[in-house]
């Protein structure tokens, strides 16, 4: 009863400041991430309900990699605590083990992992096309900016457009010139004293089009095939302009690729020994980096029993570097996995061996 009473108690001492720590980090992650679009979703006019499909996808795309850092840190605040209480000594001297006490912490260990290969096999995939198609359609949204007061335009839909004044917050304009050679043997220039953009669109996730509502103006327009020239004046003009969908228009890597679809990309007999490489590489890449939080118990343990003794600014600093390092060494395991260096499977287990064997060792020594 007593043992299962601190096994609770260190199960609490972990999971605590690990769930503080991939709150603290999505928040700033999605900081940094915002302040650097900021610019654009505001210059764009971004419906709101466009920012928070980004901001989910953003962070659904942050927990893979947010969540063993936090649970790395989790550990290490915890055992610093510990170790400068000196709770961890009361309990070595209870006669608990520092394999008995590592129980809870590999129970959440493993409730990371199995998170963290979710979110890689199939929801970091998802999150990332999501992202890269919502930020597209979010910068299809810019054609009032595509317009400029006092100057020809020529960046709004292929047409060449003159206006005196716009208002790129109502796309309301006043004198407004058109020229559309899009048909190139027919020609076509209106002229308008006012004119409108109004977005046509089903629901903010749809990127619809656009009406350009003239009013008051007139058509010129130029057959050149039969050298003849036609005029109309009207009241009302409407031009429809169709927005087009983003999906297809960046290009697919290995990592937007569900579990399913990657596996199913690489039985395809027609793709090269580097696309398949590249695709058994982020296969394994994923499967590692969900085993890692097993691996940072060792890690967590060792270095905030023997190191750090209750200094948070040394928990951080252990963590930091050791996240670095992991993160770098698994950049040139990639390169190793896809250059066919080494097997795929093989490049991929250097980061985890390296964290392993430093794990092991620290928590040998925290070991009396």
């Amino acid at each position: 009863m007593r043992i299962k009473r601190l096994h609770r108690y260190i199960f609490s001492e972990v999971f605590s400041p690990f769930l503080g720590s991939v709150v603290f980090f999505a928040f700033v992650f999605l900081l940094f991430q915002m302040l650097r679009l900021a610019e654009e979703l505001i210059v764009n006019n971004a419906p709101f309900g466009l920012i928070m499909k980004l901001l989910w996808t953003l962070i659904v795309n942050f927990l893979p990699l947010g969540m063993p850092l936090a649970f790395l840190l989790g550990v290490l605040f915890a055992f610093a605590r510990l170790s400068g209480d000196s709770e961890v000594v009361a309990m070595k001297a209870g006669g608990m083990s520092l394999t008995s006490i590592s129980k809870p912490v590999f129970a959440i260990a493993v409730l990371v992992s199995l998170v963290s290969l979710l979110l890689n096999l199939n929801w970091a995939p998802w999150s990332e096309v999501a992202m890269r198609t919502t930020l597209l359609k979010i910068e299809n949204r810019k054609f009032t900016s595509a317009i400029n007061e006092g100057t020809f335009s020529s960046g709004f839909f292929n047409l060449i457009i003159f206006t005196e004044r716009v208002n790129h917050r109502t796309g309301n304009m006043e004198k407004v010139f058109i020229y559309d050679e899009r048909d190139e043997k027919h020609p076509l220039t209106v002229v308008a004293k006012t004119g409108e953009m109004i977005r046509v669109q089903s629901s903010e996730d749809d990127l619809g089009g656009v009406v350009l509502q003239l009013q008051d103006g007139s058509i010129h327009q130029s057959d050149i095939l039969n050298n003849a020239y036609s005029l109309a004046n009207f009241v009302t003009y409407q031009i429809f302009f169709d927005i087009q969908d983003a999906k297809g228009q960046f290009g697919y890597r290995a990592k937007m690729l569900k579990i399913g679809d990657l596996q199913n990309k690489r039985n395809q007999p027609n793709i090269t020994d580097a696309e398949r490489r590249e695709l058994d590489t982020d296969y394994w890449r994923r499967l590692t980096v969900a085993m890692a939080p097993l691996l940072f118990v060792f890690l967590g343990m060792g270095f905030g029993t023997v190191r750090t003794r209750g200094n948070r600014a040394s928990v951080l600093l252990v963590a930091f570097i050791t996240m670095a390092i992991y993160w770098q060494v698994q950049v040139s395991a990639i390169w190793l996995g896809n250059s066919g260096t080494l097997p795929p499977w093989l490049a991929m287990q250097i980061p985890n061996f390296l964290v392993g064997l430093v794990g092991i060792f620290m928590f040998k020594r925290a070991t009396w």
